[in-house]
């Protein structure tokens, strides 16, 4: 692949903290199942779990920080949060 497209991977400086973000309805089970998703690849301390409520407060963004040590990390916590059913976006 050129410079120009680097691979994901080329990307990171490992080991890093990387954020998630997941948005999806405004319910304590989709808040639950972000920190679900990413705790089931790596440890999720309470403190790495943020949530913000949309304007109208119909949807949230949960934004999970975690430490990263190789991309097949990266790519787990992403696979599994796609497995939400209610998912909206994901970043």
């Amino acid at each position: 692949m050129s410079d120009r497209h680097p691979k994901p991977e080329a990307l990171f400086d490992f080991p890093c903290d990387h954020v998630f973000k997941a948005m999806g309805p405004n319910t304590e089970l989709f808040i639950f199942e972000v920190s679900r998703a990413v705790s089931s690849v790596l440890p999720v301390s309470q403190d790495a779990v943020k949530v913000r409520p949309s304007g109208k407060g119909n949807y949230v963004t949960v934004s999970v920080v975690v430490r990263v040590h190789n991309f097949d990390q990266v790519a787990g916590v992403y696979d599994a949060l796609r497995q939400i059913d209610d998912l909206k976006y994901l970043l």
